[in-house]
């Protein structure tokens, strides 16, 4: 197993998915059903599916792209998702409309839907699909972020109020947008 790419994954994921928007909800949904395990599998396999799309994605690019391109548009897009951060954490929002939907009685099903559809071209998706064009092992990858993400859901349903009371979000973001601009910086030059 390559050691960078699997630490990489497992990385990324974690700072992708610390502060997501995906994990208030999945945090909701804990709190709401009281039934942390079937929460906690529900997130981790929609997570894993769209996770996996990504990297079979970045794989295939990554195979039939050639390599001297593929290593400027990586760290582009690396840099790009490390700005859009930013500009996500420091934008005025004007207005937010919460909707209110029917929410399915099956904990597992009902955080397993709503990941899939909220980590549609999320950040984590995004890394994990690069991360795959990048260093063509999928399966590391995939592994890699699968632990990430366990451990950031579970962390987030296990502990998750005790966790946000110790960690300001801003300060985690700041540092998450930078180690995607640096990693996409170091991406480019080396």
């Amino acid at each position: 197993m390559a050691l960078t790419p699997f630490l990489l994954a497992i990385l990324f994921s974690i700072l992708g998915e610390i502060v997501d928007k995906t994990q208030l909800v999945i945090l909701g949904f804990a709190l709401k059903y009281k039934s942390p395990y079937k929460v906690f599998l529900g997130g981790l396999a929609g997570h894993a599916i769209m996770d996996g799309f990504a990297i079979l994605i970045g794989t295939f690019a990554g195979f039939t792209l050639q390599t001297f391109w593929l290593k400027y548009a990586i760290g582009a897009l690396f840099i790009a998702l490390g700005l859009w951060g930013f500009y996500k954490l420091y934008r005025k929002n004007k207005k937010k409309k919460h909707k209110k939907a029917e929410i399915h009685p099956s904990p597992f099903l009902t955080t397993f839907l709503v990941v899939l559809g909220t980590e549609i071209g999320d950040r984590t998706q995004i890394a994990s699909g690069l991360l795959a064009a990048e260093y063509q092992v999928p399966i590391t990858i995939f592994i890699g972020v699968t632990i990430g993400l366990a451990l950031t859901i579970g962390l987030n349903v296990f502990i998750g109020t005790k966790l946000a009371e110790k960690l300001p979000k801003k300060t985690i973001k700041i540092t998450s947008n930078i180690i995607f601009i640096l990693f996409g910086l170091a991406t480019i030059l080396f």
